[in-house]
């Protein structure tokens, strides 16, 4: 092996962070959960109370407002602080396999041992290390570190924009669906105008989480776009017009702030679409490794590649 990529993130170490990042990552999909609860069912569930029951009509007021300011000073912070938190264990891992150095100016102050311990050993009690090892593509393991360093977070930033993508897709999906739905049964009622659309509006708070999911997504994956550019013109310019270890250190520590940045303020995607996904993700990571690597097997047998 030209690097010991492959090995080291299946070290015990390493394996540890990777433990307590997913504990984070279910801890905060929890409170994106019981922010989804609060958010859309209670409203949707008072609103057909209102409808049946007149005089609950103020009480369904008020649990509106609580639940608003649940959602604003405790639900929603959590879930970002943990998504934070998450991010920086990821950003543990990935220092330690790809030899990064940490940037404390991007990223502050390491977590501390015993909260990792803490959290990995949650994580350990329901879930073995199946899923956690190999984490990165193992073609990588016949580059040398500097490249195989950038396959790496290319494959970072490829994962995350396909699974963001994907979710999206579904989400406007299936809000088109529900609004057609909708649309069908209007019609098979014949209802009037005024009866259809107090028959949506249950539908309301629904609708919006979708809209405005799609977009979070939708925005959060276009950038990643313009990261995968700036990658590939890294790999290029390694490769071919060579550049010693510490110029392509530097640029690697550049891509990895950009890529902490986009972990700790992008929006949750569910677990069961990544689940879903997983197999077909996992088999783009390698197709595309092996790829990189081929250019790379091309370029060492070309007498014009630097050596």
């Amino acid at each position: 092996m030209a690097n010991s990529i492959p090995k080291r993130q299946n070290e015990e170490d390493q394996l540890r962070f990777l433990r307590a990042r997913q504990q984070t990552y279910a801890q905060a999909t929890r409170f994106l959960l019981a922010q989804l609860v609060v958010t859309l069912l209670v409203p949707l569930v008072g609103a057909v109370l209102a409808i049946i029951h007149p005089p609950a009509k103020p009480y369904v007021a008020a649990a509106s407002l609580v639940v608003l300011l649940l959602d604003i000073l405790w639900l929603d912070r959590r879930q970002k602080t943990l998504v934070k938190r998450a991010a920086k264990i990821a950003e543990h891992y990935d220092c330690a396999v790809l030899e990064l150095p940490w940037n404390e100016f991007t990223v502050g102050d390491r977590i501390e041992a015993e909260e990792i311990h803490s959290a990995a050993k949650a994580y350990a009690k329901h879930h073995d290390d199946t899923r956690l090892r190999d984490w990165y593509p193992i073609e990588v393991g016949a580059l040398p570190l500097l490249l195989g360093r950038i396959v790496c977070q290319r494959t970072n930033l490829h994962y995350d924009r396909r699974l963001r993508t994907m979710y999206g897709d579904a989400i406007r999906a299936g809000a088109i669906f529900v609004v057609l739905v909708m649309v069908i049964y209007g019609l098979a009622q014949n209802l009037s105008i005024t009866a259809w659309v107090l028959t949506m509006a249950p539908a309301a708070p629904v609708l919006a989480w979708a809209g405005r999911e799609f977009y979070r997504q939708h925005d959060t994956a276009e950038p990643l776009e313009k990261l995968l550019r700036e990658a590939r013109k890294f790999w290029n310019d390694a490769l071919f017009n060579g550049c010693d270890e510490s110029q392509c250190l530097i640029r690697s520590r550049e891509f990895q702030n950009a890529i902490y940045s986009r972990r700790s303020s992008s929006p949750l995607v569910f677990p069961l679409v990544y689940r879903f996904r997983r197999a077909q993700l996992e088999d783009e990571m390698h197709d595309g490794a092996a790829d990189f690597l081929k250019q790379y097997e091309q370029a060492k047998s070309s007498p014009l590649t630097p050596k």
